[in-house]
């Protein structure tokens, strides 16, 4: 029992403690998760968020903020997030978030406007935003990364990525050009101008024009542009002339241009070369001669209707044009002159020395020289009888008294020949103070010789086969005032006796009308009486054929009676 006790009571050895692991409550898990994927989504969006632009406009017109988008080429690339007033009160702020992948859009030659319904000379644009509703468009440039820019008012009328060039016309005047009027190629639209300003010095006007592709192949060094705003008219030997290149150029205006050998193989203008703008197409043809000829002329008569620009011809061919009319007081001689100054261009005249001859200038001159010494004159005559208008014809006077070219003055002068219409006036003007102080005779004889020397002055074989006729039925007329000078004296004492006894009877006759007078004033109570009377059966003679009328209608009324 003791042992077994002993047994009982025996010692055991002392157990290991447990130990316990600490996990993570499992509600744990959905936190984690959540902030997981939020972080994610926060991760990403700020990854795919676009740059912040501002856009400065100086409306807000057709601009929300939330709802307005950003478009480039009709796809989405951002949307307006805000629109406020800049302090100043001048213009407004709009700050668009744009996709990421518009950033390389964002840069200094980038351009924003706002797309709306627009009608302008370019035609009508932006009709789709009238369901859609306004947004802001934007043509992506080059340049370094930007993200202020200044919007358009308008919207661009030839985008960064559209093929072809552009070029720079000169002008001294706008001509009624604007942006967005046409350029034509042999009628056929081409291009556009895209604006204009003036240079620094404020003396020209730079007009930038763009051609597009394939079409920019035709302008080369040697193309000419012309305005073709409005109508041009001209009258020539064929009559009126009236041109426009189209109606919407009558309307809008346009340019036009050529290039003369197009069909030659040639390289095409550099982008941004330079032409002239010239005002119309008969200024282009002017232009192809270079060389002028300055000259000097003085006129003693009238030159109403000369005016810079009209033509100087030569045997009815046009080898130049007028500069430049004034009045001169010429204190040597106490008169008034009226100097003219001309230009000639010998390049219109064949075997003219070529512009590389230095000696050229000189050897015109001197050929000049040699064709006054031959009667070379300058004179003033008619060139359109419609119009008034003058030219300065140069012409061969063999008659006239010799001269040189006075190469003493500035420029070289050239001897003049009076005006025809000058001459005619003071044959005239002899003449009829020959008619009313010479015999009839002498008259007769006078007026024979202005005649013939009327038919010398003015030429040609219609004229002299005129003056011919006449003369001979001066010749007639020469002898019947010849006859009737030899009856005048009888004529006259029977016209004067005629007269005597036209007289008396006129004294006869205002002695009835007297009688006659008083006839008629003793009459006039009778007079109205008898246009009473006249009344009175006009009356019934009316009423006589109304009934007449009715009885022709209604027979029955003569039994019936009238219904």
């Amino acid at each position: 029992m003791d042992n077994k006790n002993r047994d009982d009571t025996k010692v055991t050895p002392a157990a290991e403690p447990v130990r316990r692991r600490r996990t993570l409550p499992t509600i744990w898990i959905v936190p984690i998760v959540a902030a997981l994927v939020g972080g994610w989504l926060i991760w990403r969006t700020a990854s795919d968020r676009g740059p912040l632009v501002t856009i400065t406009f100086e409306t807000a017109e057709g601009i929300e903020a939330g709802k307005t988008k950003v478009k480039y080429k009709a796809v989405d690339v951002g949307t307006v997030e805000s629109v406020t007033v800049s302090e100043d009160l001048t213009h407004v702020l709009v700050t668009a978030r744009m996709v990421k992948q518009a950033s390389p859009y964002l840069t200094q030659g980038s351009r924003f406007w706002v797309v709306k319904p627009r009608l302008g000379t370019g035609g009508i644009s932006g009709l789709t935003t009238i369901v859609s509703g306004s947004y802001i468009g934007i043509d992506p440039g080059a340049g370094d990364a930007e993200t202020s820019f200044k919007g358009l008012e308008d919207p661009p009328l030839v985008q960064t990525n559209t093929p072809g060039r552009r070029f720079l016309l000169t002008s001294s005047r706008l001509g009624g050009l604007a942006p967005g009027v046409p350029i034509y190629y042999a009628g056929i639209q081409v291009g556009e101008v895209l604006g204009y300003e003036f240079t620094q010095d404020w003396g020209e006007l730079h007009i930038p024009v763009f051609v597009h592709a394939p079409y920019d192949r035709l302008v080369r060094p040697n193309s000419r542009f012309w305005n073709t705003s409005g109508i041009e008219f001209s009258y020539g030997p064929d009559g009126p002339a009236l041109s426009i290149e189209s109606l919407q150029t009558l309307a809008t205006g346009g340019v036009a241009f050529d290039t003369p050998g197009i069909e030659n193989p040639s390289d095409p203008a550099a982008e941004g070369s330079t032409y002239p703008l010239f005002e119309n197409q008969r200024s282009v043809e002017a232009a192809r001669y270079t060389r002028k000829l300055p000259f000097l002329v003085h006129f003693d008569g009238s030159v109403r209707g000369l005016r810079p620009g009209s033509p100087v011809e030569f045997k009815g061919i046009r080898i130049g044009q007028v500069t430049d009319v004034k009045l001169a007081w010429d204190q040597a001689s106490n008169s008034v002159r009226i100097p003219v100054t001309l230009e000639i261009e010998p390049e219109r005249i064949d075997s003219a020395p070529t512009p590389s001859d230095p000696s050229a200038a000189s050897a015109d001159y001197d050929r000049v020289d040699a064709l006054v010494r031959r009667g070379l004159r300058a004179q003033v005559q008619t060139g359109n009888i419609l119009t008034g208008e003058l030219v300065v014809a140069l012409d061969l006077f063999p008659a006239s008294p010799p001269a040189t070219l006075d190469t003493s003055g500035p420029l070289p002068e050239l001897p003049a020949e009076p005006n025809v219409l000058d001459t005619a006036t003071r044959s005239l003007t002899g003449l009829m103070d020959s008619l009313s102080k010479a015999p009839i005779g002498e008259t007769v004889e006078e007026l024979r010789a202005a005649v013939h020397s009327a038919g010398v002055l003015l030429g040609g074989p219609a004229t002299t086969q005129a003056v011919a006729s006449l003369s001979s039925t001066l010749v007639e007329l020469d002898r019947t005032m010849r006859t009737v000078s030899g009856e005048a004296g009888p004529m006259i004492r029977a016209l004067r006796e005629a007269s005597e006894s036209v007289a008396a009877i006129g004294t006869e006759a205002e002695a009835t009308l007297k009688s006659t007078n008083r006839v008629v004033g003793s009459a006039q109570p009778v007079v109205q009486d008898m246009t009473g009377l006249i009344r009175e059966l006009a009356t019934a003679a009316r009423s006589i054929r109304v009934f007449a009328d009715y009885l022709e209608r209604h027979p029955e009324a003569l039994i019936q009676g009238k219904r």
